[in-house]
């Protein structure tokens, strides 16, 4: 029993897959994180969630938060990791706004030698942004949330799987065209990057999937003005390059000017001490988890949920709801960035393309219905379900187009 050996505080963040509290070892006294997950109501198949906790038990590195231990605890799973107490580089943001460049630079280097380390390994982070990148209470960096990473095997060199998030997305991940590798994580470190120094990632004041359909078609983003010094401009081009192939590597990111000069005295553990000291007096430090930790066993702690046909929804692992609301904020101004604005988005663009890389029918109709599907908690409505999946597979052969249709009615709907 996981509640005989740690003691629970307050929920401090949502992950990928559940919800992170911070704990005391009582045997230790020495703080964790502990993610625990429900696992009567995630979607996703517990061989997912054994492929995480294998992949975080194979990785040691100073630059990577450290994982402990597995429990399972009646319906819950508990993942005890190291806990870092100067929050995610996503909480600095929320007050200092943006950081200067000496503080960038000293963060995307650590973020680089993590990235260097997993790309070594034959691992792919694809989640990398500033709420990944967590940061102790001495100003240490380390990468966190594998939720959705993978690895690069003999037999699977290059992943076509469709996981991360819309604004820091490569394009290869999106387009899936002939997959991707490592060099994904390089693109989103250069959006992250952006992101640190002028307050959000290109694009964060238009909808998600709104803008995911767009970035493989346009320009990588450049950062302009003479408010940012050339060698974090040169920077984020070397990230940005469209063609994976011709995207350097984190050893040779290592190498660039803007990372090799940062300065020793920079000032990161006065940002997180002020960081900290607002988020107190807002109270704002303990979020809500999505599922209260209570000891199963105490049967008056138990709640009595109407069943129904279907799960409770849990978000994908995009998120696209949770960072679309986030991201409402526009702490950017249009001349720091140059994202190809000359025409403004609309949703008829995002759809209205006579190419398009997205397959309508398999990536967004028939990919929810399956969602669906996974959440039927009875033969009769699973069966349902793929009876109109099927349905609707006939329906796009008789009439092409329909599926692209309903895409963007539900988009505009929303």
């Amino acid at each position: 029993n996981p509640f005989n050996k740690y003691n629970i505080h307050e929920c401090v963040g949502r992950g990928n897959f559940g919800d992170v509290f911070k704990a005391t070892d009582i045997k230790t006294n020495k703080i964790v994180a502990i993610k625990v997950i429900n696992l009567e109501d995630t979607e996703d198949e517990i061989s997912v969630l054994i492929q995480e906790i294998s992949f975080l038990s194979q990785l040691r590195s100073p630059y990577i938060t450290n994982y402990y231990g597995t429990f399972v605890h009646n319906v819950s799973m508990w993942i005890v990791m190291e806990y870092c107490g100067g929050g995610s580089c996503a909480d600095l943001l929320k007050y200092h706004k943006k950081l200067n460049e000496d503080v960038v630079s000293f963060i995307i280097r650590d973020t680089l030698k993590g990235l260097e380390y997993l790309h070594f390994e034959k691992k792919i982070h694809r989640d990398i942004k500033s709420a990944n990148i967590l940061l102790t209470n001495h100003g240490q960096v380390k990468l966190a949330d594998f939720g959705v990473s993978g690895q690069i095997t003999e037999h699977t060199i290059k992943k076509n799987t469709f996981v991360g998030t819309p604004f820091w997305m490569a394009p290869e991940v999106i387009t899936r065209k002939v997959g991707y590798n490592e060099k994904a994580d390089i693109w989103s470190l250069g959006i992250t990057t952006i992101e640190l120094v002028t307050g959000s990632p290109p694009y964060s004041d238009y909808e998600p999937m709104k803008i995911l359909f767009q970035i493989p078609k346009r320009p990588a983003p450049t950062l302009v003005g003479s408010n940012y010094s050339e060698n974090i401009k040169d920077f984020i081009r070397y990230c940005l390059v469209k063609d994976p192939s011709k995207r350097p590597s984190a050893t040779k990111l290592l190498r660039h000017r803007f990372v090799k000069t940062w300065k020793r005295n920079v000032n990161l553990i006065s940002l997180i001490e002020e960081k900290n000291k607002w988020l107190l007096k807002r109270k704002s430090a303990n979020k809500k988890p999505k599922y209260p930790i209570i000891d199963q066993n105490d049967q008056s702690t138990k709640s009595s949920k109407i069943e129904c046909q279907l799960s409770d929804i849990t978000p994908d692992q995009n998120h696209v709801e949770d960072y679309y609301n986030h991201h409402q904020r526009k702490n950017t101004s249009s001349s720091e960035l140059e994202t190809d604005t000359e025409n403004d988005i609309t949703m008829e663009e995002s759809y209205n393309e006579e190419t398009s890389d997205i397959d309508y029918l398999n990536d967004i109709i028939l990919y929810c219905l399956k969602r669906v599907a996974n959440r039927a908690k009875t033969v009769e409505t699973k069966t349902t379900v793929l009876k109109l999946r099927k349905t609707l597979v006939q329906f796009e052969v008789e009439q092409p187009g329909l599926s692209e249709a309903i895409s963007e009615e539900i988009w505009l709907r929303m």
